[in-house]
């Protein structure tokens, strides 16, 4: 059977006779035996459409945002504007004081979210305007016009946003004003420079022919190369990364013919079928121990499908449960 609640300006008179003074009181009180049962615990589901608030239950005087009767945006702006604030911070410490009117709404953004406000530069006429409701430039007039500066990194880019002399139809954040268009801060600048995943690269086997002419030996001296001004830009710097699917270790890129262990690996008997062979190798070669298994392996006698270290490659593919299979 539904509970009958007495009507809502009865149920608020006897709340508000309690004397408690904020929602956190007010819930202690309702789980209590003292609650009358038709008073309801959640009053806000329960008389949704007198609901005010729980500043307007209790009687002390606080009504949620969503409940006043604010001004309208210009009125509050050109009323905000007059009490010279410079920051955000400034206004937060304001609108918590006794002195902001009831008619100011505390939170702003959400108030005149769609009828005027674009910002806290703009509430309180410091100037100082969100990129994300200001006018820009186009991209490549913006664009144009960053090359013209010859700024050649990140940071300079940073301290000319800061001097002052960025003109406003420029975003202070261009990979969030043209999201679309955006290919770097290279590119921005105009330093030739492109974020990797950006770029378009050589397909593998081109790029790795390419590389296999340089006539490099080693990893280390791929990553000096990769470094210098002589890498074309469609070879990639971290080739593993970018050829993911076909990468076979720095041996194979380069050419030398190492081959990375890892995909060595791959080419191993699995460890039952490698024991039966090896122990048929150590009859044949009289193997009798881990030295002469090693003189076996340089001699050409262990199939290249058998690990030279196999406790390497078999330990961890050989417990089950925690426990080594014999």
């Amino acid at each position: 059977m539904p509970k009958q609640f007495r009507d809502f300006e009865s149920a608020r008179r006897f709340v508000r006779s309690l004397g408690l003074k904020s929602q956190t009181e007010w819930k202690v009180y309702a789980k209590s035996p003292h609650k009358p049962s038709n008073i309801p615990s959640n009053p806000h589901r329960t008389y949704k459409k007198q609901w005010k608030g729980y500043g307007d239950w209790l009687g002390t005087g606080r009504i949620a945002d969503q409940y006043k009767q604010f001004r309208d945006f210009e009125s509050a702006r050109r009323f905000v504007r007059s009490l010279g604030l410079k920051s955000q911070t400034e206004w937060n410490v304001y609108a918590k004081s006794l002195q902001k009117p009831n008619d100011i709404p505390y939170a702003p953004r959400n108030t005149y979210k769609n009828k005027g406000w674009i910002g806290y530069g703009d509430w309180l006429g410091t100037g100082k305007i969100a990129d994300q409701y200001k006018q820009f430039r186009d991209f490549e007039s913006a664009r144009k016009f960053v090359h013209s500066l010859g700024l050649k990194s990140e940071t300079e880019w940073r301290k000319y946003i800061k001097s002052g002399h960025k003109p406003a139809d420029i975003p202070t954040h261009p990979d969030q004003s043209y999201k679309k268009q955006w290919k770097g801060m290279g590119d921005w600048l105009g330093t030739g420079r492109i974020a990797t995943f950006n770029m378009q690269y050589r397909d593998f086997e081109s790029a790795r022919k390419f590389v296999h002419s340089l006539g490099l030996k080693s990893q280390t001296e791929w990553r000096t190369y990769a470094k210098s001004l002589q890498k074309p830009n469609d070879i990639p710097s971290a080739p593993n990364q970018i050829y993911k699917k076909k990468w076979k270790g720095y041996g194979d890129w380069v050419g030398t013919g190492r081959v990375a262990s890892q995909e060595i690996s791959k080419n191993y008997l699995p460890f039952k079928e490698a024991r039966v062979q090896v122990r048929a190798l150590a009859k044949k070669y009289n193997l009798k121990n881990w030295e002469d298994y090693q003189n076996a392996v340089k001699k050409g006698l262990i199939p290249k499908n058998i690990p030279l270290n196999p406790r390497n490659v078999y330990s961890k593919k050989r417990k089950r449960n925690g426990k080594a299979i014999p």
